[in-house]
């Protein structure tokens, strides 16, 4: 019987993360995977999204005829490209001295695991296991799926035809991100959340940003309305929400409920605490409650995003290793692949208090500095967030065009608990975005001086 320091249950993102993260500590790892490397995210989500919106954004015209776009030939393009992606995960793993078993993986305790691959089983034993499964999408109970019509969002490149009008259910960031896929594809979009802001709980002036966003791009904001009731007609369908808005699209996506893919693990038998929509359920070790099995991604019962996703594969990989960490999500940057791009990481001033600072920020707006000048960008903001007695950077929100690249900066001055000083101190040219960065701490620090000078 093979041995195996750590056996990881599942190839997403998560599970790769974890994988990698414990064969560079040196750990002999295998990983399961019944499917394609990559999971959800690879193959459904956030990636073939964002690449489709950028072949749209670059090279349209690869795709375009007589202004029509060949969604046939764009979508194989996608599909095409995210199996080249899955192989070079597959390859990057395999350099790594991971062992890949292709196959089912289910725990039979802590220290052993079977693998059910063309009709038969083998038994490997592990000494930790990471589950990594991810999650599936669930219908609500008066929209099921049906054909087209109403689909989830992990089968929307299954279809090659694209719908005059598209109503999407749910607002969260791959709500918006799937919109602007939807807009740039031809198609007029109505996008729906139970809320009454997109993000409730993000900084007001992000979520402002983004509403106004996707406002100019003539999307349809649906917030705070449930839906009442939808009807068939001949090839469209009448939707009613339940203030009495009535219009007409030709399909539903359904971007809400998921559960955790936990049901073939047999959890009960051994003993790992399962929630209502089946999510394992984990402590900020991530760990169940079985000591040595751990558990990763959207299978824990939270939406999935790559960001957080690799996180929680490096934590659980880490203290499946012996170490004590603990999963910090403020860490983790926040990020709406919007236009302009929308990214936040620790808290924002509103909240601050909440975690115990006084935070005072500073604002530099889009407008005022030189890149948006040369670069026709006159919308955005950067914000520098620090706690008003310490001067520590406790946060930080930015509206710009590479925003998900540079709130890493702000993320990493966060983590080290920076003082603001140490962002006013950038070495950057004022051509670059970056120069916001610099700026929003320049004049948070002015504001910390001015509390301080006013008591």
């Amino acid at each position: 019987m093979e041995t195996f320091d750590v056996i990881v249950i599942g190839a997403g993102s998560a599970g790769v993360s974890a994988a990698l993260r414990a064969a560079s500590q040196g750990a002999r790892v295998c990983i399961i995977e019944q499917d394609r490397i990559g999971g959800s995210c690879l193959h459904n989500g956030l990636y073939p999204i964002k690449f489709g919106r950028g072949l749209l954004k670059d090279n349209k015209s690869d795709f375009s005829v007589n202004g029509v776009i060949n969604v046939k030939k764009l979508f194989l393009t996608i599909t095409e490209t995210m199996e080249i992606l899955s192989h070079r995960w597959e390859q990057k793993l395999i350099e790594s001295g991971v062992t890949i078993k292709t196959g089912i993986g289910l725990p039979l305790s802590s220290a052993l695991v079977q693998v059910g691959s063309n009709g038969k089983t083998f038994d490997m034993g592990t000494k930790k296991i990471i589950i990594a499964t991810g999650s599936s999408p669930v219908p609500l109970a008066t929209l099921p799926f049906e054909g087209d019509i109403i689909i989830p969002t992990d089968d929307i490149f299954k279809n090659h035809s694209i719908p005059d009008r598209v109503f999407i259910m749910g607002g969260d960031g791959s709500g918006c991100e799937l919109s602007d896929f939807y807009q740039m594809l031809g198609s007029k979009v109505f996008l729906n959340s139970d809320e009454p802001r997109l993000f409730p709980g993000q900084d007001p002036d992000v979520i402002d940003a983004l509403e106004q966003s996707l406002k100019r791009l003539k999307i349809k904001l649906l917030l705070g309305k449930k839906i009442s009731s939808y009807f068939k007609n001949n090839e469209c369908l009448d939707i009613t929400l339940a203030e009495g808005i009535k219009f007409q699209a030709d399909q539903i996506i359904l971007n809400l409920n998921r559960q955790g893919n936990s049901e073939n693990l047999k959890c009960d038998t051994l003993g790992v605490r399962v929630g209502d929509t089946k999510e394992l359920l984990v402590n900020d070790k991530l760990e169940t409650s079985v000591p040595g099995i751990f558990a990763v991604g959207s299978a824990t019962g939270r939406r999935s995003r790559p960001g957080i996703s690799e996180e929680e594969g490096k934590i659980a990989a880490d203290n499946a290793m012996g170490k004590n960490k603990s999963i910090n999500y403020d860490w983790i940057p926040f990020i709406v692949f919007a236009k302009p791009e929308i990214a936040s990481v620790g808290c924002f001033t509103e909240q601050s208090h909440y975690k115990g600072f006084r935070g005072i920020e500073g604002n530099a707006q889009s407008k005022n500095l030189d890149f948006s000048f040369l670069d026709n960008e006159n919308g955005g903001f950067f914000k520098i967030v620090a706690d008003a007695r310490s001067g520590v950077v406790i946060g930080g929100q930015i509206v710009s065009p590479n925003a998900s690249q540079l709130i890493s900066l702000v993320g990493l001055a966060v983590k080290k608990g920076l003082k603001v000083g140490a962002l006013v101190s950038l070495a950057t040219d004022k051509s670059g975005e970056i120069e916001g960065i610099r700026e929003a701490a320049r004049l948070c620090s002015s504001a910390i001086k001015s509390n301080i000078e006013s008591l």
